[in-house]
C-alpha cells in the first residue's frame, strides 16, 4: 500500500473519530486528546509508514503503533513529550512542529496531511460541543443530531467517550447546571439584516451562551470568574467567550474586551424594568388615542381621496398601515429630544442592525407586548422599475414575510402587482387561478364581480411622502407628548443603562420603552372602533405595496 493512499485512509473522518475516540477516554481532557495523544499516533503512523515498504494489514498496523504511542505517553505525561514510531523512532517535543513541516513539504499529497491535522482540531471541538448541548443546554440526542447534522449514533458515542473522559466536570455540571438562577434571554432587534452577522443573538441561542452573556451585564469578568460563577469547566467558557465577541464572523458581537475581562456588549434589562420603562409610553396611551381620533375624523375625506392604486374605502382599513407610522414618529421625535437636550456629544454606534436582550427566569418568558415591522424590496419586477412591501405583526396576526426574503420569488405578490388596475379572472390558466385563491386567502386581492383586484393598500413611490403626510397635523398635537417623554426616560435611563452602553440610548428608547405603545395602541384603537378587527392570522391589515414605474 503506498504512502499517498494510506494517507487518504487516515484521512477518512469515520477513521479519525475512531483514533479520537481512543485517545478521548486515555486522556484528562480534549484538548489533551487533541494536541498531544491523538496527533502523536497520527505522526507515528505517518513517519513509521515512510519506513515501510508494504503494509499488509493497515488497521491492525495501526492500533499497534497507537498502543505503544499511548505506553510512552503515560510514561512521560507530565515530562517533555516523545513521538514513537513503529520502530520506537523518538525526537523532543521542540522538534515536533519543524517534523511537522518537513512531512507536509515532502509529502505528494500535501492538502490531503493539512486536511488531515485540521479535522483532529474540528473533532476536539466537536466533542466538547456534544457535552455542552446534552448537559447544559439539556437538548436530546435527537435534537442534537439535527442541530450538528450528525448521526444519532455519532452523538452517542461521543457522549459515550465525554463521560468517561470528563466525569468530574460532568458531576458538577449536573449538581450545579450553570447557576442557581439561570435565565433565558429574549432578543429585539431593529435595522436591515444583510448578513446573518449584523444581528448578533442568532449566536445566543442555547441556555450557556445568554447565561453567559447574562453574567457580564454591569461587571467586566475574567475567564475565571465566568467558569466558577457559571460552574461550568474553563474549555466550554473560552469556547463561548470567543462566538460572542465577534457573532461567529467577525462582526460586532454580544460581549466586548475589556482588558482581560469582558462585559456585556448590549443592553439587557430584566423583565420587570422591561415593563416599567414601557409605562413611560403606555401612560399617554388615552390622550395619543383620543388625538388620532380627532385627526380621522376631521381629515376624513384626504384619506379616503388619496390617489389609491387599489380601492379603499373604509378609513379604519386605511389607518393599519399608517397606525406603525405614528408611533415610529413619536419614538423618533423623542430620539430628537434625548440627543439635542440630554446626550449631547454622545458618539452613536455605527451599526446596519441593532439588538437588546430582556433577561427572564429559565423556563419563562418575557412580558414583551409588541407589533414589528418586516420590508422588502426588489427592482425590475413585473414591470416596475421598484417594488417596496412591508407587513406589520404581533399579538392579532403572522407575517407574510420576513426581512432577507426574496419577494421576487412571491407569486402571491407577483399577480397582486398584474392586478394593479384589474385583471379577468377568465384570462388565468390553471396554475394562476390556484395562486390567485391563494392570494385572495391571505388577503393580496380581492374578487370585484369578474375582476381581480388588490386589496391591500398600494400607491406610487411618488405619492409615498404625501401619504406620510396625513399625519402631520396629529404629529404636531402630540409634540409635547414627546417632550414629556424623552425628559422622563432621560432620567429613567441614566438609572438604568450600563455606562459602558449609554451610547445605545436609542436603541433603549425603540425597544424598551415604546416598544410596547404600538401594541397597546392597536388594541385601544380597535376597542374604539378607529381599526377594523383582523379576521386571521394572516390577513391584509398593515400590509402596505409600494410601487414606482
Amino acid at each position: 500500500m503506498k504512502t499517498n493512499e494510506i494517507l487518504k485512509l487516515i484521512g477518512d473522518k469515520a477513521f479519525l473519530d475512531k483514533i479520537y475516540q481512543f485517545s478521548y477516554r486515555r486522556c484528562n481532557t480534549s484538548y489533551e486528546a487533541e494536541e498531544d495523544l491523538c496527533s502523536d499516533i497520527i505522526l507515528a503512523v505517518i513517519s513509521a509508514v515512510h519506513k515501510q515498504e508494504s503494509i499488509e494489514n493497515f488497521y491492525a498496523f495501526v492500533w499497534t503503533v497507537a498502543r505503544r504511542v499511548y505506553a510512552d505517553f503515560c510514561e512521560n505525561r507530565t515530562k517533555l513529550r516523545q513521538v514513537y514510531s513503529e520502530d520506537t523512532l523518538n525526537f523532543e517535543l521542540s522538534e515536533k512542529e519543524n517534523w511537522i513541516d518537513r512531512l507536509i513539504e515532502e509529502t505528494s499529497d500535501r492538502e490531503t496531511l493539512k486536511r488531515i491535522f485540521a479535522e483532529i482540531a474540528f473533532l476536539a471541538k466537536a466533542y466538547r460541543e456534544v457535552m455542552v448541548l446534552y448537559y447544559l443546554d439539556e437538548m436530546k440526542v435527537k435534537d442534537i443530531s439535527k442541530k450538528l447534522n450528525i448521526s444519532e449514533t455519532t452523538v452517542k458515542q461521543r457522549l459515550f467517550f465525554a463521560r468517561n473522559t470528563v466525569r468530574k466536570e460532568v458531576e458538577i455540571m449536573n449538581e450545579r447546571n450553570l447557576s442557581l438562577k439561570p435565565v433565558s434571554l429574549a432578543f429585539i432587534g431593529t435595522g436591515k439584516l444583510v448578513e446573518p452577522g449584523d444581528d448578533p443573538s442568532r449566536k445566543a441561542e442555547r441556555i450557556l451562551s445568554q447565561n453567559l452573556v447574562y453574567a457580564c451585564k454591569d461587571k467586566a469578568k475574567s475567564a475565571g470568574e465566568l467558569s466558577d460563577e457559571l460552574c461550568v469547566p474553563m474549555p466550554y467558557i473560552e469556547d463561548e467567550l470567543d462566538i460572542q465577541l465577534n457573532a461567529g464572523n467577525g462582526n460586532y458581537g454580544l460581549l466586548r474586551k475589556m482588558g482581560d475581562k469582558y462585559i456585556s456588549n448590549v443592553i439587557i434589562v430584566e423583565n420587570s424594568e422591561f415593563d416599567e420603562a414601557g409605562k413611560i409610553y403606555t401612560k399617554h396611551l388615552d390622550e395619543l388615542c383620543e388625538m388620532l381620533n380627532n385627526h380621522l375624523q376631521s381629515h376624513r375625506e384626504k384619506f379616503l381621496n388619496f390617489p389609491y392604486l387599489s380601492r379603499q374605502t373604509d378609513l379604519r382599513f386605511i389607518l393599519w398601515t399608517l397606525i406603525s407610522e405614528s408611533v415610529w414618529h413619536l419614538k423618533g421625535r423623542v430620539n430628537e429630544i434625548l440627543e439635542t437636550e440630554f446626550f449631547k456629544g454622545i458618539e452613536l454606534p455605527h451599526r446596519k442592525f441593532t439588538t437588546v436582550a430582556i433577561a427572564a427566569p429559565y423556563g419563562t418568558s418575557c412580558s414583551a407586548r409588541f407589533y414589528g415591522c418586516d420590508g422588502n424590496e426588489t427592482h425590475d419586477f413585473c414591470g416596475y422599475s421598484y417594488v417596496f412591501i412591508r407587513n406589520i405583526y404581533g399579538r392579532r396576526m403572522d407575517r407574510h414575510f420576513y426581512c432577507g426574503n426574496k419577494i421576487a420569488n412571491d407569486e402571491k405578490l407577483r399577480l397582486t402587482l398584474k392586478a394593479i388596475g384589474g385583471m379577468d379572472i377568465n384570462t388565468l390558466g390553471k396554475t394562476q387561478r390556484e395562486i390567485a385563491a391563494k392570494a385572495i386567502e391571505c388577503g393580496f386581492l380581492r374578487k370585484n364581480g369578474e375582476i381581480l383586484e388588490p386589496r391591500i393598500v398600494a400607491i406610487e413611490q411618488k405619492d409615498w411622502e404625501n401619504f406620510c403626510n396625513l399625519l402631520c397635523e396629529y404629529y404636531d398635537s402630540i409634540e409635547y407628548i414627546a417632550k414629556e417623554i424623552g425628559a422622563e426616560l432621560h432620567a429613567y435611563m441614566v438609572s438604568h443603562i450600563q455606562k459602558h452602553l449609554l451610547n445605545e440610548y436609542k436603541s433603549y428608547n425603540l425597544l424598551v420603552a415604546g416598544i410596547n405603545l404600538l401594541n397597546d395602541l392597536i388594541e385601544k384603537c380597535i376597542a374604539e372602533d378607529l381599526l377594523t378587527e383582523p379576521r386571521q392570522r394572516i390577513g391584509p391589515e398593515g400590509v402596505l405595496l409600494v410601487v414606482e414605474k
